[in-house]
């Protein structure tokens, strides 16, 4: 079972241990290098989660996937970067573009008017999911930046949000039954 939910402080040794079971070749494509697992503790120790968006996907109550938005530390409080990760068993069934729209539509909720990803040139799977989303795309000496702009907050995008608050009480109630049940 999938469910898509927002992620909070109380989730962070999930976080961490999702980052933990990234390949050598996924935790290089979402951090510009070969990182170790004492790299990806203080990472996670170091979260502003006063400063970001996080939702996650859990399968069977695991995290398997998690995006996070993160605003801009220039002062602009319409612009943030995203990060995104998605274990390697679970890439190729969409739980990359669910995370992205869902964290876009909150950005957008929020203010946020436009986000950025950075990542490596041959990062074929992130140049694909977020091509998605129609970025604004600039390569540069092996690495690229691709900026989506979000637009202003309407009815629709409201709604959107809504519908994915609706669907993961549905999600987390049915998750917590099978729990009961085993």
């Amino acid at each position: 079972m999938l469910v898509y939910r927002r992620l909070w402080p109380t989730d962070s040794t999930d976080y961490a241990d999702h980052l933990a079971r990234l390949t050598p070749e996924q935790r290089h494509y979402r951090f510009g290098g070969f990182v170790d697992d004492g790299y990806l503790t203080t990472k996670t120790k170091g979260i502003d989660w006063f400063r970001c968006i996080a939702i996650g996907c859990f399968v069977d109550g695991v995290l398997r996937g998690a995006v996070f938005v993160i605003r801009a530390h220039n002062g602009w409080i319409d612009e943030a970067e995203l990060a995104i990760t998605v274990e390697a068993d679970f890439e190729g069934r969409g739980i990359g573009t669910q995370l992205m729209r869902r964290v876009v539509t909150l950005a957008r909720n929020r203010g946020v008017h436009r986000v950025t990803l950075f990542c490596l040139s041959d990062n074929r799977r992130l140049l694909a999911l977020a091509r998605k989303f129609d970025p604004r795309m600039q390569h540069d000496h092996g690495e690229a930046e691709l900026t989506v702009d979000l637009g202003i907050p309407d009815q629709m995008s409201y709604a959107e949000e809504a519908l994915g608050l609706m669907e993961t009480t549905v999600g987390s109630f049915f998750e917590q039954l099978g729990a009961k049940a085993a």
